[in-house]
């Protein structure tokens, strides 16, 4: 009686039973591939790497606007505990028109710099900052609360 192996199963580290992902590419993409590593040299994973780096580069460039004084002073304002839109209008003595604008232009940069924008329930909207949406920008979310995110990127 020959045993069979047993299906595998578990965590995701090396030799944990789980098999390890692998990304397929098309039979032209390895073919060139092949002939760039004869000719040139090197590790095929690096030069596969160096091509990702360079193609992600030229989507996304590394430049990276500042914030302005007034977003610098609302990540300043924020604590760990939520704020309403309306103390923080008072605190930055702006309008809730300009600190939507505020938020709407760096909204980006805030998140990195740790702003967490909680969504306002249906009662609260009347009250709340109207952002692009995150999956469809012309659908708006609204926000009534900001804080300082504990866990911050930056």
């Amino acid at each position: 009686m020959t045993a069979t192996p047993a299906k595998r199963m578990g965590g995701a580290r090396p030799g944990a039973g789980r098999t390890q992902t692998t990304y397929k590419i098309s039979v032209e993409a390895a073919r060139r591939l092949r002939e760039i590593v004869k000719r040139y040299g090197g590790d095929p994973s690096q030069l596969i790497e160096g091509l990702i780096n360079q193609h992600y580069s030229m989507i996304k460039p590394n430049v990276v606007e500042p914030l302005s004084d007034a977003a610098t002073q609302l990540v300043a304002l924020l604590t760990l505990e939520a704020q309403t839109v309306e103390t923080l209008c008072k605190r930055l003595r702006m309008s809730k028109a300009e600190l939507e604008r505020l938020v709407t232009m760096y909204q980006d940069e805030l998140v990195k710099k740790g702003v967490h924008l909680h969504v306002a329930t249906h009662s609260e909207v009347t009250r709340a900052i109207k952002l692009p949406g995150g999956l469809n920008r012309d659908e708006p979310t609204y926000y009534n609360k900001l804080s300082r995110n504990l866990f911050s990127l930056q």
